[in-house]
């Protein structure tokens, strides 16, 4: 079996440095209305896609308060959320706050209103505020070594 030149890492672009995958990743988690979220409980994983806005510090998800996802982020507050393809990958792992409309705070960002499952419209929903502790970003095999832009909820950058 040979070796390409992609696998070797020959031709690829010069790997982007931790400032500019910091500014790709945020550009990134304001642009992007979706991702896969997942979450671990008794059965095992789960994975599934969200609707989702960046509101400036945590990724925004919302979804029925009774499926197995908010099940398992009752029992483990924590989760990875997955955004781009798999040629511009981001990573967010970190814990996830349940909170339904009634609780939300006065003054919750307006973006909020931009998820199509609102649970100020849809009874029995509740938001999924996921606070990014590391944050990883790669677009091909040699930047695998720098993937990490955060560690410990704090930009490496």
């Amino acid at each position: 079996m040979s070796v390409t030149g992609a696998e070797r890492g020959v031709g690829l672009p010069p790997a982007r440095d931790t400032a500019q995958r910091k500014a790709d990743v945020l550009q990134r988690l304001a642009a992007d209305r979706h991702t896969w979220l997942a979450t671990s409980g008794p059965s095992g994983a789960h994975l599934i896609p969200l609707a989702c806005v960046w509101d400036g510090t945590r990724l925004v998800m919302a979804t029925h308060g009774g499926n197995k996802t908010v099940r398992n982020l009752r029992a483990d507050g924590r989760a990875r959320a997955a955004l781009g393809s798999p040629v511009d990958v981001v990573l967010v792992d970190g814990p996830v706050t349940i909170v339904p409309h009634d609780k939300l705070p006065a003054d919750a960002p307006a973006v909020l209103a931009e998820l199509p499952v609102n649970p100020s419209r849809v009874p029995g929903c509740v938001y999924l505020f996921l606070a990014p502790r590391t944050v990883l970003a790669w677009r091909h095999r040699g930047e695998i070594p720098g993937r990490t832009v955060m560690d410990h909820g704090h930009w490496l950058a």
